[in-house]
């Protein structure tokens, strides 16, 4: 698809934003997997006064942002990715794209599902349900059923954005473009009703709070808004250094003191995520797209290395804290920091085999069923990672005769 019409376009920091989703989840999960086997680290909060580990509590609760923030970029990348497809095809190829997004998420999806006997036969973990696993239902094995296996258990938000990459295409495939806003808004209007309804009819409200499709989807569905509007022009980030520094202060008040994860009350489970959702969405869009943005990176570094490789570090990282977790408890050691350290080297390294071996393969498959090219798409999907170009979840595309001339 590269000729003399073709024109790059790049989001170039999106895989640092999916790097510090996924490194918040993982500090999530360190921090209470380690408390609930061991109690509080020594050394990092056992001497912190009762009010000062609650706030460090409520903090590392608030990590759990980290799956929001992939809800907002897949959302994001997803409807814009299409809607220049769209543009420049006349249609969306929705088996093309499903046949995509299988290439991408299936083959480490179903390998952790395969985990989950091994460690139920070896280390006495509960088997997971594996019928509503296999059909991407695992967020309601959840409420159902309750947490069973940690390969598994993490798996609800892969099922939720299964869902809404269900039906994404056919809305933007099928339904006029000027009427996607209004869908897209309604979406996030039916999920704020039902949470508000689900909070006076069930008795396991907060699992279904916390892990239902219709609970959490309006985030996907507020990302591909954002894409909607950046890609026909109807948002702009230019706004001065002040009115920023207003809007980011504004947010790390709201996230160090407001509890992320807590419900109870029709306004809090109704409205309160918006006010962590819509600031961040905000500055998101300032890094990405602002010519002066705050904290902006001009070049490749570690950290969109780690982006890349991100969907390993979110898939494996619950099965290595367990593991290093039982190997601490078996022989005794209680060392936080030998903890942080043994995780790290271990979820490097099997993120990186995962990586080379599992997801490249499939990754070049997908690479044929794409409309809108991503990366060099000339070469090789191993080609590409020993230059350190390919994409994870598409940071830059590469589109025809699409919304820009050329020189």
């Amino acid at each position: 698809m590269e000729n003399g019409n073709t024109q790059r376009i790049y989001f170039k920091n999106l895989d640092i934003l999916r790097f510090l989703a996924a490194y918040m989840i993982v500090l999530l999960h360190c921090f209470f997997g380690w408390q609930i086997k061991f109690g509080n680290p020594k050394g990092l909060v056992d001497s912190f006064s009762p009010a000062s580990i609650e706030k460090f509590e409520l903090v590392m609760h608030n990590f759990s942002f980290g799956v929001d923030i992939f809800f907002i970029v897949s959302g994001f990348l997803l409807t814009y990715l299409l809607l220049a497809e769209k543009e420049k095809t006349g249609k969306v190829d929705v088996i093309k794209f499903y046949i995509r997004r299988a290439f991408r998420i299936w083959p480490l999806y179903f390998f952790m599902i395969l985990l989950a006997p091994l460690l139920s036969y070896f280390l006495y973990e509960q088997s997971p349900t594996y019928l509503y696993h296999f059909l991407f239902a695992g967020n309601f094995d959840l409420i159902e059923n309750g947490p069973k296996s940690v390969a598994t258990n993490h798996l609800w938000s892969i099922c939720i954005e299964e869902h809404f990459y269900l039906f994404c295409p056919l809305l933007i495939g099928f339904i006029p473009m000027k009427k996607l806003p209004q869908t897209l808004l309604s979406i996030i209007l039916v999920c704020i009703i039902f949470r508000g309804f689900f909070l006076n009819s069930t008795s396991d409200y907060g699992m279904s709070y916390y892990v239902h499709t219709l609970s959490r989807i309006d985030i996907l569905a507020l990302g591909g808004l954002f894409g909607y509007l950046y890609y026909h022009k109807r948002i702009k980030f230019n706004h001065s250094l002040s009115v920023r520094l207003i809007i980011y202060t504004l947010f790390l008040l709201i996230f160090f003191n407001v509890n992320y994860v807590e419900s109870g009350s029709f306004l809090i489970d109704t409205m309160k995520k918006y006010l962590f959702v819509i600031p961040f969405s905000y500055w998101l869009g300032n890094f990405l797209f602002h010519k002066n943005a705050v904290f902006a990176v001009d070049r490749p570094n570690i950290f969109h290395l780690f982006g890349k490789v991100s969907y390993g570090i979110y898939m494996f990282n619950p099965v290595i804290i367990f593991l290093v977790i039982c190997l601490f408890e078996k022989y005794g050691v209680q060392n936080y920091l030998y903890f942080l350290v043994a995780v790290h080297v271990l979820l490097a390294i099997s993120t990186y085999l995962s990586y080379r071996f599992l997801e490249m393969p499939f990754l070049a498959l997908k690479e044929r069923y794409a409309v809108i090219q991503s990366g060099a798409s000339s070469k090789s999907a191993e080609e590409q990672l020993e230059e350190g170009n390919v994409q994870d979840y598409v940071p830059e595309i590469i589109i025809a005769d699409v919304n820009t001339k050329n020189d």
